[in-house]
């Protein structure tokens, strides 16, 4: 027995010995799936403009301020789009906050505070000072906590809506107010309907006349009876208004091309998965027209990419975005949709 006590004695040892090193390597497996699953992938890179560069969890940040402002406005997030959308300004925000300085354009830390306040102040109705400022830092603080990020993060996405704004502008004051527009009518059909008797219908409702009043209600007979488009529309007879050059760049060459009181020919619906063909009539047109508002604002966006896509070519932009980037964001986006109580994220970014 006292022999056999040494030999004991070393084969627990040697037990011992495989059977911590076994813990061990298991803890450093749990501890290196921790850090693989939840650690690295937030800080892995998306997108890099000249030597900044952001990772995944930047980019959530972003779409957990998007999808907030969507499901309190009562929308739905559609992540098959809003992540390849947020993806995209994210480059083009972080363009324009690089070139920016060289065109004066800045935003001062005020001018930021100014419009969080707006964003998320309550209305000063019967409510001193002390009560409004105690609402804000509320407010706030909330919003901050549902969207998971903090406040010098949303006063610099803040700050970057506010420079895409100026840069906008700045852009835009190149766009005319008065040009080209032509009063523009749509109808649409599916391809299974009978074009043949849609464009009879028309020719015999207009007759020889070219007054654009008989070509509107020429227009609005076969609208009311073909048309498979929004309510409303269909309501006033296809009428789309006036229209200038730019706004809907994917059918400019249809409108513009198109003698008055014809039919286009069926153009593919560029916005509907169904297949659906629209055709245009043109019941007028002015060479020189006041451009409304809003088609100004749409002419000045325009501008603003047709800057950023010349403005790109002397940026070095690289991004890393596939299938298993997207899902790890979704399941990321998962773990945030409670609504937002009470302030209006959605002004900052234009969602």
């Amino acid at each position: 027995m006292a022999r056999r006590r040494p030999e004991d004695w070393r084969t627990r040892r040697v037990a011992i010995g495989v059977i911590s090193f076994l813990v061990l390597l298991v803890l450093g497996l749990l501890v290196a799936g921790y850090v693989v699953v939840f650690v690295r992938p937030p800080s892995e890179l998306v997108i890099r403009v000249n030597d900044v560069s952001y990772s995944r969890g930047d980019m959530v940040k972003l779409l957990r301020v998007r999808q907030r402002g969507v499901e309190f406005l009562g929308g739905r997030f559609n992540a098959g789009t809003d992540i390849f959308q947020a993806l995209q300004l994210m480059v083009e925000n972080e363009i324009i906050a690089q070139a920016a300085p060289a065109l004066g354009i800045t935003v001062s830390e005020a001018e930021v505070d100014r419009e969080i306040r707006s964003i998320l102040s309550s209305s000063p109705i019967g409510k001193t000072e002390d009560q409004l400022e105690k609402e804000f830092r509320e407010r706030y603080r909330n919003y901050l906590n549902a969207i998971q990020i903090s406040g010098a993060e949303y006063s610099d996405l803040v700050r970057r809506s506010l420079l895409r704004e100026r840069m906008r502008q700045f852009v835009g004051e190149s766009v005319p107010s008065v040009a080209e527009q032509v009063h523009v009518y749509r109808l649409i059909v599916d391809p299974r309907d009978e074009l043949d008797i849609i464009r009879t219908r028309y020719e015999d409702a207009k007759g020889v006349g070219s007054d654009p009043i008989i070509l509107a209600r020429a227009f609005m007979e076969i609208v009311r009876e073909f048309s498979r488009d929004d309510p409303e529309i269909i309501r006033r007879g296809g009428d789309l208004g006036w229209m200038p050059e730019g706004v809907v760049k994917d059918y400019d060459y249809v409108y513009f091309d198109l003698p008055a009181g014809e039919l286009s020919e069926d153009t593919s619906d560029v916005d509907s998965p169904q297949g659906r063909l629209l055709l245009f009539m043109v019941s007028e047109r002015q060479e020189a027209r006041q451009v409304d508002p809003r088609d100004l604002e749409a002419l000045k966006e325009v501008a603003l990419q047709d800057w950023l896509n010349k403005e790109r070519q002397n940026h070095d932009v690289y991004s890393i975005f596939n299938s298993e980037v997207y899902n790890w964001m979704i399941r990321q986006l998962g773990l945030t949709t409670t609504r937002t109580p009470e302030p209006r994220p959605s002004s900052p970014f234009g969602f």
